[in-house]
């Protein structure tokens, strides 16, 4: 049984407050800048449940005496993201009233290998070509990798381009798809160095393109602004609708509301021809608000099933697909908690679709078995490996048994990162089954998608759009047409950021 006063002598002798920084990390991993007091306490409590309120108090006032945490009116930040928005709402300021650059001459008709640009891509590349900062936003589909192509080719001031993504997996797909090269935004940086080829001299950089920028964080934005040149284009790619960063910041929501100027993709190229109801609902899918207004046909199906059907059903659509070999994701709100998380998903579909028996496997760390043949996502860039965070491939358990036990992943498109000790596989996990957060970045020809009351906190509507979007060209859902009625108008909670305002307070201070 718990005693109260034994678990905070424990906490205060690990380290007074330390409890409090692991909850403000949560926070920010949420999204939010800040946090208020009583949140603050309701975070802590999730995890120490017998923690008393006059004891958090003190820790609290304790921690902020320190300066470990600071105080703006009423809001709690850590250090660095106050700082953060701080900065970046200065940088904001000083770019939006000089934000236009000199026109650059394009040529009369725009082309990118044999694909012609149309007016709205045009018109990103002239955005994005005159001025400091812009954004150009798109559904999947609407050619935005095309556009990046563009405005990289017509870019023609000396300098090095830099292209990069705020994650490994879409940085390689940036790269894939414009045939440029591209970095993660921390390899950019210098952050992390491994993770670019060779170190960015900031000071000629004349463009800088940011692909998938819905889940671009404050902190990334900031080190963008703070390293690029002011002759220097920073441009933003992203989908509005998707889901937002992990960590904290509300990026591209916060600089359209200051008024930074944006041009919106509205031509749905992908899946033409054939079954349109899947093009339709991602193209609309924001005006969207009933569940009978999406349409239905070959490319986007609806499975009815009670709660207590879901999984099953669910898992004998994949193991088929698996089995296959069909470009198949199964996707999941959620990571561990229920039937129909990731985790629950992947130990249901894994012996059906690579049975165990007679195969060689491995248990490691908290991981689950992974046999010979498994499914699985690598979960940590390696440029040495030639891998990323979000690759999907097929295990291979080479030779166990030696002294150097050696494991492989083979990728679809012929990349084999291996490795020569098992101590690597804590960073590779089944993938049967991922999180639509895990999938961002990524596209599969289907997508699998669960839709039951039982996931209701977390079925919202950009987390919806996020699933179905990763399809090129089929989606089923499976599950409750009411649960997805109502994921269909749960709007995503609102972030605590105050970079708009601070922004804002700094365009009217008066000059001095």
């Amino acid at each position: 049984m718990y005693n109260r006063d034994n678990i905070t002598l424990k906490l205060h002798r690990e380290a007074r407050g330390k409890y409090i920084g692991k909850a403000m990390d949560d926070i920010a991993l949420g999204g939010d800048t800040y946090t208020f007091e009583d949140a603050l306490l309701q975070q802590c409590l999730q995890e120490h449940p017998y923690l008393h309120p006059v004891e958090f108090r003190e820790d609290l006032r304790w921690m902020l005496q320190q300066g470990f945490l600071q105080i703006e009116g009423r809001r709690l930040y850590k250090n660095r993201l106050l700082i953060c928005e701080n900065t970046v709402a200065e940088r904001l300021a000083t770019i939006l009233p000089d934000n236009t650059l000199p026109q650059t001459d394009l040529p009369t008709t725009l082309a990118v290998g044999d694909t012609i640009l149309t007016d709205e891509q045009r018109a990103g590349v002239v955005l994005a070509l005159s001025h400091r900062l812009s954004i150009l936003l798109g559904p999947a589909g609407s050619g935005k990798s095309t556009l990046i192509q563009a405005i990289s080719q017509q870019c023609t001031e000396k300098g090095r381009q830099v292209l990069c993504a705020p994650t490994g997996k879409a940085a390689r797909n940036l790269r894939d798809r414009t045939g440029c090269y591209a970095s993660t935004i921390h390899g950019a940086v210098g952050i992390r160095p491994d993770e670019a080829d060779v170190p960015v001299v900031w000071n000629h950089v004349p463009l800088v393109v940011i692909d998938e920028a819905s889940m671009m964080t404050l902190e990334m934005l900031l080190w963008i602004l703070e390293r690029a040149p002011s002759f220097c284009r920073v441009v933003l790619v992203g989908d509005p609708h998707q889901l937002p960063s992990v960590g904290a910041g509300n990026v591209l929501s916060d600089l359209l509301t200051l008024g930074f100027p944006s041009v919106t993709l509205e031509t749905i190229h992908r899946q033409e021809g054939g079954a349109t109801a899947l093009r339709t609902n991602i193209k609309r899918f924001h005006q969207l608000t009933h569940v009978d207004q999406l349409e239905e046909d070959d490319s986007f199906q609806f499975i009815q099933a009670s709660r207590h059907e879901i999984s099953a059903k669910l898992c004998t659509q994949a193991v088929v697909a698996y089995q296959n070999g069909a470009s198949t994701q199964v996707l999941s709100p959620y990571n561990k908690a229920g039937a129909l998380s990731a985790v629950a998903l992947n130990a249901a579909i894994a012996p059906q679709v690579n049975p165990p028996l007679n195969k060689a496997s491995v248990t490691l760390y908290q991981h689950p078995q992974l046999c010979d043949g498994d499914r699985v996502i690598i979960t940590k860039n390696s440029r040495a490996q030639d891998c990323c965070n979000g690759d999907v491939g097929v295990l291979h358990l080479d030779d166990m048994m030696g002294l150097y036990p050696i494991f492989s992943i083979h990728l679809p498109d012929g990349r084999t990162p291996t490795w020569r000790h098992t101590g690597h596989l804590r960073h590779v996990l089944p993938a049967y089954a991922l999180t639509v957060h895990k999938s961002q970045g990524s596209e599969y020809d289907t997508i699998l998608f669960p839709v039951s009351p039982s996931a209701s906190s977390m079925l919202t509507r950009n987390l919806l759009y996020t699933a179905i979007s990763r399809a090129k060209k089929k989606v089923i859902l499976i599950g409750d047409r009411d649960a997805l009625h109502a994921a269909m108008q749960k709007a995503p909670p609102a972030r605590n950021s105050k970079l708009v305002a601070k922004t804002r307070m700094l365009l009217h201070r008066p000059s001095a």
